[in-house]
């Protein structure tokens, strides 16, 4: 991997935000990486290059066959979103490298006393000896995608380094909004990527390859409650978040990600955002059968539905 295209582009900041797909890319700063990424891409010859209006960037590689070659190569494609997950933390990354990693505990942040722990995270102990990139504790690192987005941008420059590297046309995608949705890969023009078969490269494990994947869904479950003073609310106020609580609790606690692996599905309460007067429950869906994807998102509204009648009476309605 080159070191050099990991800092360059996690200093990127490129997250992304969900909004329904209103504004395709959702953030401003993921058009920086496209424009990045293509004027690398032009520099390593690439043709067919094209950036769409939803700031997907789609390129060709062109064969390198044996002079002669007569039979048939599959047209190949590698696809990497550009985004970074949004998080309560800087949006700024500053990368560093932890050089022949010890194996022990690995200090991002002196200064602040920000301490990754060997014992929290003991999938440290297959990287011993090895050097890691790492952020200084301030934001997240980015690795999910701009590890993968430098890998495959390493491999190009490989194949058009080294003419003994033979192989048919190769494609790349590079899409917005992955975390919020596969926003971006739902906007590839495949006639732009007109390929045989692609991997999709996201930050996996060293030697991961990933076959197939689950049904994915969001619910987003409103409460509206009554505001009142405190001096005044006794028998008025009905507090939001506290009816959240009420309604998350209805979930079964053993079908959460925690509890579940392998292909079990699962409901998962990503998030609560709350105030006086509303709170906002989101949940994700996972299952890798499709009867059992669309039978938990009949759970959830069957849920909706028996937490109003119960406590229709406390003035608030779930919508």
């Amino acid at each position: 991997m080159n070191w050099w295209n990991v800092f360059k582009y996690a200093q990127v900041p490129s997250r992304s935000k969900g909004n329904g797909g209103k504004q395709i890319p959702s953030t401003e700063s993921q058009w920086d990486m496209i424009h990045l990424l293509r004027e690398e891409c032009e520099e390593l010859g690439l043709t067919d290059l094209h950036v769409s209006s939803k700031a997907v960037l789609t390129g060709r590689l062109p064969a390198h066959l044996p002079d002669g070659f007569c039979g048939t190569v599959p047209v190949i494609g590698f696809c990497a979103h550009v985004d970074t997950v949004d998080v309560s933390l800087s949006p700024e990354v500053h990368p560093q490298i932890i050089r022949n990693y010890d194996g022990g505990d690995i200090i991002l942040n002196e200064a602040l006393g920000i301490i990754m722990k060997r014992t929290e995270h003991p999938e440290l102990a297959r990287y011993e000896g090895q050097d890691i990139i790492v952020s200084d504790g301030t934001s997240v690192l980015g690795a999910d995608n701009k590890s993968a987005i430098a890998n495959i941008m390493t491999a190009l420059n490989t194949l058009i380094k080294e003419p003994s590297r033979y192989h048919g046309d190769i494609y790349v995608a590079f899409v917005p909004d992955e975390e919020v949705g596969l926003i971006g890969a739902k906007n590839i023009d495949y006639k732009k990527f007109p390929v045989d078969f692609a991997y999709t490269i996201d930050s996996c494990e060293l030697g991961e390859f990933v076959y197939e994947t689950f049904n994915a869904g969001t619910a987003t479950v409103t409460i509206h409650g009554v505001s009142a003073h405190p001096m005044s609310a006794k028998g008025v106020l009905v507090n939001p978040t506290l009816l959240a609580v009420d309604f998350i609790n209805m979930f079964n606690r053993e079908e959460t990600p925690e509890c579940t692996e392998g292909k079990e599905g699962y409901i998962w309460c990503k998030g609560v955002q709350s105030n006086q007067s509303t709170a906002i429950v989101t949940l994700n869906i996972r299952d890798h059968d499709k009867v059992k994807y669309e039978a938990k998102k009949e759970l959830i509204e069957k849920i909706r539905q028996n937490f109003n009648s119960n406590i229709l009476e406390q003035r608030f309605l779930v919508k």
